[in-house]
């Protein structure tokens, strides 16, 4: 990785990272006891059940070793055991292997919680922040912030100062300034870098002399590290100097980007050098340096600190909880004085950056992007306290044991007996094992891998349940074949309730039928005719049986049949006695005494040594339920008053002809709709209205019951609209036929009816029709698009007036396709919550104080960005879903006030109310009321209502009685862009708006002539004897802003104060108000 220096760039890094898997064991954090109760609770439950089967005698170890299947069980574990031990062997080489250990050591971390950091040596984080970086610029605090810090720090007399940014390159002026600042009291230590071999960016070089005194005095062993730097980045004289202590800041994180383990000894040259973190601990336990010695892979001894280490001199990382664990002050704050001293005496103090998109940020069971500097805390903390995780030495025996014994045993207890016994021993052996690894992880912070040996129990025992499975299933199979061999007969020829029975003896061919069978088959024969030796009520056909007829066994079912239908019947038979289908089904369809019959044919044959012996079933009556079930389908697809086919069946014709057109000839679709039917039918009553209805398809199909004349197909489609399927034949440019023309001629034909129970008499009446149509010609449409194309002609043929047929235009649809798009993508945004509110302040022109703001509504669009309300609201005006979106922002602006309440807001927030929603006045209301809920304790009088004058004044009377009620409500109203319409001052002053909003377009015009500032200052008379407040929007500059105020003009919004702001940039106007004058 390339060399990163802090308080050079915005993007400045603390630490340069590698990636390097786990070697030994997964990073590891403590925890609390809150899991103890539940494990141990289940643990008694299971061994308490147990014991009492074991006392009442009811469980008993297997005496001997199951089947075969025991055996295969056995294997499979040992297979998987083998298996999985490869994998926790091979975890180091393969880095999402290593990954698993450090999920499971997470997710041990998220169930302990969060826990406190140390008191003994309280720490005390001094961050560069968001809000500092607003307030001094830059993503890192300069040498000169970073002085007057320190000196502010120095005055409160800190334990000590430890500086989490890399200070490398030399700025000589304020280097000094720096550096007389660090002398000034408490230690202060900074960091240096040592970057490893691949991320070294310049050639490889010696430590710096200055360093060369911060190395450790004696180290002892062989050194072995997880990473070896190839030179010393150390900062600049004189802060080298000035400097109390030094360690360093490298890191190696893991294969998913974390950082686990701290690196407290790093060598280089001869020497070893080491981390901030351990300097810091031992400086603020004031432990002399010379004390201190490394021993290799085993632990660092400085005094009465103890860090232990693992064999690649790691130290492991516990983490307390996510950002904001410690105490922490902002940079701003310190350096405006706002910090008091007692906050920070005889604290450890360290300065880093936290601002987002600045400094380093590590991912952490807690945390995705948990600062450095707080991570630094973490590591001190954890050497102060003596809560470094580490892994035992046995921790390898342990966890091979576990691979080995448990899948062994779990497929032992799974082997054989009832389920409910072994699964609790499982669940307790597994249990238990989870427990002592949990209470070792939170109790003893001791580190062991409980991923694999879990993946090796749950694998072992998911196989012995499954060959288990097929045990059992292969036991019920030959049970049940036993069973159906013993009780076929009976099994097989149970009496139905109104079934023909049929037994057939395969060898002998010959059949066995009851009475009711010979009925069904139109063979009635009286019981003196039934041969002996043969159940009572069946009869005997075949070789040695039939009086009657010769017809041979089986066969005897293909005697009504035709010869097609005969060999179905037989392909069907032989298919099941081959053993292709599990049971033989075949409907036997012939006529009967001229009525169409449908008989249901089923049986199972009955199978020895393979080969099918005997085969039984019986006959059902299906007759009447396929007539019912082709009635249904006829009306499930035709209409009912006119028998031509509905829209369901006419969209899948016009689907088959699209798919089998005619060549060189388009497939047109015409739809045909009544003009003013509905008064018609008001007029006439329901049943002339039904008679036009039939006749009008009789014309349309060319007779009473047909669908179809010359190649068309004639649909019913709606109340008053039919379709006409046809091929458009177009010479020269012109339709031949002319079927939409045809279609209105015919409809236009004098009606002649009997209307007398509807008080009309008898006589001749006519009616007028629509037609629009389209053809494939145009396009490449689809079913949907062609009917939709056709319904598009239609709207437009009914626009021009009544007995108009319009051609579909393309054009049109790229229009309408463009709407429906727009308007699917905003309920979608709707569901999505894609829709945000953004402010811009309204502003008192005679002191700049800080009023309220405008709701200004932003889509948030997942593919074009940020779409502006003069792209969407113009169609959502036209669907619709404005009533939606502005009951959405009415809702969320209440809300928002709720929020910034608790910050002492009282100013207000204005919303614009559409059109459309003053139009539909009752659900503008009910919205309203809505609010009111959603306001909870905020008065609604911080709420402002903003109506467009034009709006207001579309229906005067109507709209006034809405306004009235929303100002009874306690909403403040408004009327936007005043001066831009007609209003009648009549009305105007029975509205109850309290504000008078001047459009943009005058203050744009201010500085051009006296026209535009004579109109302000109208509009400021009138409301002034109104008694209304004024406000200017679109102000830019500040001329105009002095304008408005000489002219009288109160409030004011636009860029010369700010652009509409999210949410939380707004908070921090309010808190701010960087514009206000001063008192």
């Amino acid at each position: 990785m390339r060399r990163r220096r802090r308080g050079t760039a915005p993007a400045a890094s603390r630490h340069t990272d590698v990636a390097l898997g786990p070697i030994l064991a997964p990073d590891g954090h403590t925890m609390t006891t809150t899991m103890k109760p539940v494990l141990r609770g289940a643990a008694e439950t299971v061994v308490g059940g147990l014991m009492r089967e074991r006392q009442r005698g009811a469980w008993r170890w297997p005496s001997r070793w199951p089947s075969r299947w025991a055996w295969a069980q056995l294997v499979v574990a040992l297979l998987v055991t083998g298996v999985v031990a490869m994998l926790w062997l091979s975890r180091i080489q393969a880095g999402p292997l290593a990954r698993l250990d450090g999920v499971v050591q997470d997710a041990q971390a998220q169930w302990r919680g969060r826990i406190a950091p140390g008191t003994t040596y309280p720490i005390t984080l001094v961050r560069f922040d968001d809000v500092s970086a607003a307030r001094f610029g830059g993503m890192t605090p300069g040498r000169p912030l970073l002085a007057e810090a320190i000196m502010r720090l120095q005055a409160a007399k800190p334990r000590l100062i430890a500086v989490d940014m890399l200070l490398l390159d030399p700025k000589p002026d304020s280097d000094r300034v720096l550096a007389d600042a660090m002398r000034g009291g408490a230690p202060v230590l900074l960091p240096f870098a040592l970057p490893p071999e691949q991320t070294a960016s310049a050639p490889a070089a010696s430590a710096p002399t200055g360093l060369l005194k911060q190395a450790f005095m004696r180290a002892e062993g062989t050194p072995r590290s997880a990473l070896i730097p190839e030179r010393a980045d150390a900062p600049p004289e004189p802060l080298l100097s000035a400097a109390t202590s030094l360690g360093h800041v490298q890191a190696a994180r893991g294969v998913d980007g974390s950082l686990r383990h701290d690196l407290p000894a790093l060598p280089l040259d001869g020497k070893v050098y080491p981390s901030l973190a351990v300097r810091i601990a031992g400086d603020a336990m004031r432990q002399p340096w010379s004390e201190a010695t490394l021993r290799w892979s085993r632990d660092i001894r400085w005094g009465t600190l103890q860090v232990p280490l693992d064999l690649l001199s790691r130290q492991g990382v516990n983490y307390y909880g996510p950002a904001g664990t410690f105490p922490s002050v902002s940079m701003a704050d310190l350096v405006d004085g706002k910090v008091t001293e007692d906050a920070l005496r005889n604290r450890i103090v360290i300065i880093g950056v936290s601002a987002l998109g600045a400094g380093d940020h590590f991912a952490s069971p807690f945390d995705a992007g948990l600062p450095s500097v707080e991570r630094l805390a973490t590591v001190v903390d954890n050497l102060l306290t003596g809560r470094t995780l580490t892994r035992p030495p046995w921790a390898a025996l342990a966890e091979s044991g576990a691979l080995l014994v448990l899948p062994l045993l779990c497929a032992l207890l799974l082997a054989r007996g009832s389920l409910w016994r072994g699964l609790p021993i499982v669940a307790l052996l597994v249990g238990g094992g989870l427990y002592g690894a949990q209470w070792a992880f939170e109790e003893e912070r001791l580190v062991l891998s409980l991923a694999y040996p879990l993946l090796a129990v749950t694998a072992a025992s998911l196989a012995a349940l499954t060959l288990r499975a097929l045990a059992g299933q292969s036991r019920r199979r030959e049970a049940l074949r036993r069973l159906t061999a013993s009780e076929a007969r009976h099994a097989l020829a149970a009496q139905g309730a109104n079934d023909g029975l049929w037994d057939w003896d395969i060898p002998s061919d010959q059949l066995e039928v009851s009475a009711r069978w010979l009925a069904l088959m139109g063979d009635a024969r009286a019981p003196d005719e039934q041969p002996a030796g043969v159940r009572r009520g069946f009869w005997r056909l075949g070789k040695r049986g039939a009086p009657v007829d010769t017809t041979r066994g089986i066969e005897r079912f293909t005697r009504p049949l035709g010869e097609a239908a005969a060999g179905l019947l037989r392909a069907d038979l032989d298919a099941h006695l081959q053993g292709r289908s599990f049971q033989f089904h075949h409907v036997l369809r012939f006529e009967q005494c001229g009525q169409a019959r449908a008989l249901l044919a089923r049986g199972v044959a009955v199978r020895q040594n393979g080969k099918p012996v005997r085969m039984a079933g019986s006959l059902t009556d299906i007759s009447e339920h396929e007539r019912l079930q082709a009635q249904v389908a006829h009306e499930a697809m035709h209409d009912r008053l006119t028998g031509l086919p509905n829209r369901a069946l006419f969209v899948e014709l016009v689907a088959q002809r699209l798919a089998n057109p005619t060549p060189g000839v388009p497939v047109a679709v015409a739809l045909v709709g009544l003009d003013d039917f509905r008064a018609f039918k008001e007029r006439h009553g329901l049943l002339a209205g039904d008679a036009v209805l039939v006749e009008s398809a009789r014309r349309l199909a060319g007779g009473t019951g047909r669908t179809a004349r010359a190649g068309r197909v004639v649909a019913r489609l709606g109340a008053d609209q039919f379709g006409v399927l046809f091929e458009a034949r177009i010479e020269a440019g012109a339709l031949v036929d002319r079927v939409p023309e045809w279609a209105l001629a015919r409809i236009e034909e004098p009606f002649l009816f009997d209307t007398v129970d509807a008080g009309q008499g008898t006589g001749a009446h006519r009616l007028t029709a629509c037609a629009g149509w389209a053809y494939t010609g145009q396009g490449n449409f689809s079913p949907d698009d062609l009917m939709a194309a056709a319904e598009s002609a239609l709207a437009r043929a009914r626009a021009a007036g009544t007995g108009h047929a319009r051609l579909f235009d393309p054009a049109q649809q790229l229009v309408e396709q463009s709407r429906r798009r727009v308007k699917e993508d905003i309920a979608r945004g709707l569901e999505a919550g894609e829709f945000q509110l953004h402010y811009q302040p309204l502003v008192k022109l005679s002191d700049r104080a800080l009023l309220g703001f405008e709701a200004l509504i932003r889509w948030q669009h997942p593919t074009r960005g940020t779409v502006m309300p003069g792209d969407f609201i113009p169609a959502a005006e036209e669907s619709g879903q404005i009533v939606e979106i502005g009951r959405w922002t009415l809702i969320e602006a209440a809300l928002q006030l709720r929020r910034w309440r608790e910050i002492g807001f009282k100013g207000e927030i204005a919303v614009n109310v559409s059109g459309v929603q003053l139009a539909r006045d009752e659900a503008l209301l009910k919205d309203a009321r809505e609010t009111l809920k959603a306001l909870g304790d905020v008065p609604p009088s911080q709420l402002r209502l903003e109506v467009k004058e034009s709006m207001a004044m579309a229906n005067p009377q109507r709209g006034a009685e809405v306004l009235q009620e929303l100002a009874r409500m306690g909403f403040k109203l408004s009327i936007d862009d005043f001066g831009t319409a007609y209003s009648s001052l009549a009305y105007l002053h029975r509205f109850p708006f309290d504000t008078l909003k001047i459009d943009r377009s005058f203050v744009m015009r201010l500085g051009v002539g006296r026209e535009s500032r004579e109109i302000v200052r109208t509009i400021v008379g009138l409301a002034d004897a109104l008694g209304k407040q004024t406000l200017a929007e679109g102000v830019e500059e500040e001329a105009q802003a002095g304008l408005l105020e000489e002219l009288g003009v109160q409030v004011a919004q636009g860029w010369l104060f700010a652009k509409a702001l999210p949410a939380e940039e707004a908070k921090r106007l309010i808190q701010t108000v960087p514009w206000k004058k001063p008192l």
